[in-house]
């Protein structure tokens, strides 16, 4: 089986993008909650908990890839992500709310640069 064409590889294009675009909706969410247009925290974390999925996705995904040849960079990658994600709603549990923010700055960048790898690695070497 080809590489750029493996299932895995596709669930993970797909996951990786879902979840950066789920951190970029919680940035315009708490933008939205800052400017006082609405109380939108706790749709905030909801989506959260969405990335967090999308990403455990990503990673299962990335995994099953890599296992078939993919790159271990991503799988990594994507596991890292999940990591700091648990560590951000622990953050945000305990109204952290300065730490929350800078974890959450590098978790946005994070997981737009897995989407962007995922889509740039065709195949990869391990």
């Amino acid at each position: 089986m080809e590489l750029s064409w493996s299932r895995s590889l596709m669930v993970l294009r797909l996951s990786s993008a879902a979840a950066a675009a789920l951190t970029l909706v919680q940035v315009v969410l708490v933008l939205l909650t800052v400017a006082k247009v609405g109380s939108l925290i706790e749709v905030h974390g909801a989506v959260g908990y969405l990335s967090l999925l999308a990403t455990l996705t990503a990673t299962v995904a990335a995994y099953v890839w890599f296992r078939q040849g993919g790159s271990r960079g991503l799988l990594m990658h994507a596991g890292g992500i999940v990591v700091l994600m648990l560590v951000q709603i622990a953050l945000g549990e305990l109204k952290a709310v300065w730490f929350h923010v800078g974890l959450g700055v590098l978790i946005v960048v994070g997981a737009i640069a897995l989407a962007t790898l995922a889509y740039r690695k065709p195949g990869g070497a391990a």
